[in-house]
């Protein structure tokens, strides 16, 4: 069964142009390749957790830690072979030059892969090594050019590709319109949807949103969110992510008593930010589930999105 909206939800979880009929949400997960240590019983339950939502697709990350994208290509043919979730691979210009990004994409398309999020990736000290692309509309271009020489391999001829993008501007953009700017080039290049970068209040996706829209970006910009547990938790994503901190959430954290209030101030915060986004008529849902089913399940409760 598709994710829906609970017939028992309230209201002011759907937005004012819901027909009568429940209307869909589009919902997809993000995971994180397991360690070779991981507990296998763990990563099923995780999984199969999951894909009793019937997802729209389930990104898996890469990063140096798991091999690049050995342990993502790894983890698809897990999830292929063992569920019937759409995977969908992280692809980041760091991860090689451009030849080996190639091989990467036939590997990962041969593990399961039907769609990738190209990325450019966290650049290392000294910036991009010689040979790699330089940014992620590159690799658009280079992904679009792949599938172009592989067009029978593909029964639609075609890879789905998403790209990031920054409702609250990206770190090393001088101005908002820059961001806007490289969202169009994207979309140019074959981009087919965005998924934002982590965001902690409505009104920031729903600017970002309607800037977005009235400069020409026509693809889905689909909010990323995430779970927040912890001040501890908040504070580590947005310094990997190169975000300042969300004053107003990080003080209500804090004021927690215990570990148990903090988590439980931080879900209705998340709950909340969901709902709102919805409501103002985002495209849909992408959770960044850190491995997590129990604290994925009951965010998805509180908004009242039911397997």
């Amino acid at each position: 069964m598709s994710p829906r909206l609970s017939a028992s939800a309230p209201l002011d979880q759907i937005s004012e142009d819901t027909p009568k009929e429940l209307k869909r949400t589009a919902l997809s997960f993000e995971v994180i390749p397991p360690r070779h240590d991981a507990d296998a019983a763990k990563i099923d339950r995780l999984l199969a957790t999951l894909a009793a939502y019937n997802p729209d697709y389930i990104a898996v990350t890469s990063s140096q830690r798991s091999g690049w994208l050995e342990g993502t290509a790894a983890f698809i043919e897990k999830i292929s072979r063992d569920t019937a979730m759409r995977p969908l691979a992280h692809l980041a210009c760091t991860a090689g030059t451009e030849e080996e990004l190639v091989g990467w994409i036939d590997t990962l398309v041969d593990a399961g892969v039907r769609g990738l999020l190209a990325l450019r990736g966290d650049l290392p000290e000294g910036g991009m090594p010689e040979g790699h692309l330089p940014h992620a509309d590159s690799l658009v271009r280079l992904i679009r050019r792949w599938e172009s020489d592989r067009v029978a391999r593909l029964a639609a001829g075609r890879l789905a590709v998403g790209v990031a993008c920054y409702p609250n501007g990206h770190a090393e953009s001088a101005t908002p319109d820059e961001d806007i700017d490289v969202l169009l080039a994207k979309q140019r290049l074959g981009a087919d949807f965005a998924i934002t970068q982590l965001f902690f209040d409505a009104e920031d996706y729903v600017r970002f949103a309607q800037r977005a829209r009235l400069a020409g970006v026509r693809i889905p910009l689909i909010p990323g969110i995430m779970p927040m547990t912890s001040r501890a938790r908040v504070e580590r994503m947005c310094q990997l992510s190169g975000l300042a901190g969300p004053t107003k959430v990080l003080d209500q954290l804090a004021a927690a008593t215990s570990p148990e209030e903090e988590k439980e101030i931080g879900m209705q915060i998340t709950a909340s930010l969901a709902k709102s986004v919805m409501n103002a008529g985002a495209d849909g849902l992408h959770i960044y589930t850190h491995n997590n089913p129990d604290i994925t399940t009951d965010l998805l409760n509180r908004i009242g999105v039911t397997p």
